[in-house]
């Protein structure tokens, strides 16, 4: 009998274990272990009087595959919700007014001129500024498909850097670090815009430019779009589950064996006792273990190896983490004087306000709100303010109220408030992220029978933490393959375990 320990009940924990489990014949014993009173991590859904709260993320991107195919085994594709995305907007306060975002950006760069032209979010000088982008050379001033692919590969820059050289000051301030901030939570100086949005880069190396890019894309999207149904084109960017995305945890706890899922225990030590290792937990019990999967955050790991390993302890502790918080509040329409004709708006740090976002839950989603009411959640805290997510909970919603006073005018008292605080929760993609992780999976390598899933290594969105659990599921099921049902290889995606 082999025995797996995975440590961390996240969404990363929790996928390893589901399909650890759907592959194992029986001669494979897995303990999930969880420090808190319940699983899903920073995936928390509440239901109350017809409101749907999430606490952590609201959703996914379907372009990502791995959480649409989760869902499929699960048996939830009939859970499934699209965003209300047709005709919406995302605002951006700005000179003290909300003022909307131009029509068809991508992230940070225009993709049709009469909207963006008309816009008032940005001046006369800065469109100036952005239009100019065409004339600017790749970085290092050589363009082409070899070696300037190959130096945007090799060589990291931030997102701050990376946009104030392509498309000027205003468009990072006003345009790039709120939308990025809003993302990651982190400052956009520091950013590495390789980890995060390699896109961009690519298409700098690629085309010479992101507006010379961004029209050769649409070209070709547009000769896609021709040949594609209709029922093909309707396919939304963000996707969650009708009762909120704890039904994804829910039915993966249910799933899996409850004698070996154990919560409220937190492992104090990790030793390699000849071929296997041994882990303490705080109750005094002892697991001896072939394979350890941590699906914790890298600092929590780093307190773990550093027996074992203190250089790759190091290393781990190098990834930094920023607290947030999300607070949640419900009202009647008749309380709100503007309409909510978007997704909600982000905030430039330089407007000097204490939320770096606002997220018009009801409309982004149906079934969020009761009918005659709608659903706000302000984002609080991260890189540069990480002292706001750590407030009280009375002190979050109160700020929270503030800010909505002061940028939508809303006065009323909220039929219902809900805070979540996120402690050191949020990892930075710093610049040299890639090359820190490849270390880092180099030195794992290196120890037999370790293994790290989760948000800080190679994406922090819901699809990549899941791919990451789904990755150390194959790779353990390769090793053991013996002990595992030959069948099932053939019906696990290959995007499940591509990173």
């Amino acid at each position: 009998m082999k025995k797996i320990v995975i440590i961390g009940g996240g969404i990363s924990g929790l996928a390893a274990a589901f399909y650890l489990k759907r592959r194992a014949r029986g001669s494979i014993d897995i303990t999930l272990i969880e420090s808190a009173p319940r699983f899903g991590g920073k995936i928390i859904s509440e239901l109350e009087r017809g409101f749907v709260i999430e606490g952590g993320p609201d959703s996914f991107l379907a372009k990502k595959s791995a959480t649409l195919e989760l869902c499929t085994a699960l048996g939830l594709d009939g859970h499934l919700l699209p965003s209300n995305s047709a005709g919406r907007t995302t605002y951006v306060w700005s000179g003290g007014v909300l003022r909307p975002m131009p029509e068809g950006m991508m992230l940070m760069a225009p993709t049709m001129v009469l909207p963006f032209l008309r816009s008032s979010l940005i001046s006369w000088p800065g469109k100036l500024r952005m239009g100019m982008e065409m004339l600017i050379p790749p970085r290092g001033g050589n363009r082409g498909h070899d070696r300037g692919h190959h130096r945007t590969q090799s060589e990291d820059e931030s997102l701050a850097s990376f946009v104030r050289r392509r498309l000027g000051a205003e468009a990072l301030e006003k345009i790039a670090a709120p939308l990025m901030a809003g993302i990651h939570a982190a400052d956009p100086e520091t950013l590495s815009i390789r980890s995060t949005f390699p896109m961009f880069p690519e298409m700098e190396s690629k085309y010479g430019g992101l507006l010379r890019g961004l029209m050769m894309q649409r070209r070709a999207k547009d000769r896609i779009n021709g040949k594609q149904t209709a029922q093909e084109k309707r396919v939304p960017m963000f996707v969650t589950l009708r009762g909120g995305l704890q039904e994804l945890v829910d039915a993966m706890v249910a799933r899996l064996q409850p004698g070996n899922m154990l919560l409220n225990h937190h492992v104090l030590a990790l030793a390699r006792n000849r071929d296997r290792y041994e882990i303490l937990l705080n109750d005094g019990m002892r697991i001896r273990a072939d394979e350890v999967v941590f699906a914790t955050p890298a600092y929590a790991t780093a307190d773990l190896v550093r027996e074992i390993d203190p250089e790759l302890a190091s290393k781990l502790r190098a990834i930094r983490y920023v607290s947030t918080a999300t607070v949640s509040l419900g009202f009647r329409h008749c309380d709100i004087k503007r309409p909510l004709d978007g997704f909600g708006f982000v905030v430039p740090r330089g407007e000097q306000r204490r939320i770096m976002a606002c997220s018009w839950s009801s409309v982004k989603f149906n079934h969020r709100a009761p009918a005659d009411c709608a659903l706000l959640r302000v984002f609080v805290g991260g890189a540069g303010a990480e002292d706001l997510a750590e407030l009280d909970e009375a002190a979050l919603v109160d700020l929270a109220r503030q800010e909505l006073r002061a940028t939508m005018g809303i006065t009323g008292k909220p039929l219902l408030t809900r805070a979540y605080r996120w402690s050191k929760a949020n990892p930075q993609y710093e610049v040299g992220h890639q090359a820190r992780v490849a270390e880092i999976d180099r030195m794992v390598a290196s120890h037999p029978g370790l293994h790290l899933a989760g948000a800080g290594y190679h994406g922090a969105g819901i699809p990549d933490c899941i791919q990451s659990g789904a990755a150390v599921a194959q790779a353990i099921a390769q090793k053991y393959s013996t002990y595992m049902d030959p069948s099932y290889d053939r019906n696990l995606s290959s995007s499940l375990c591509a990173r």
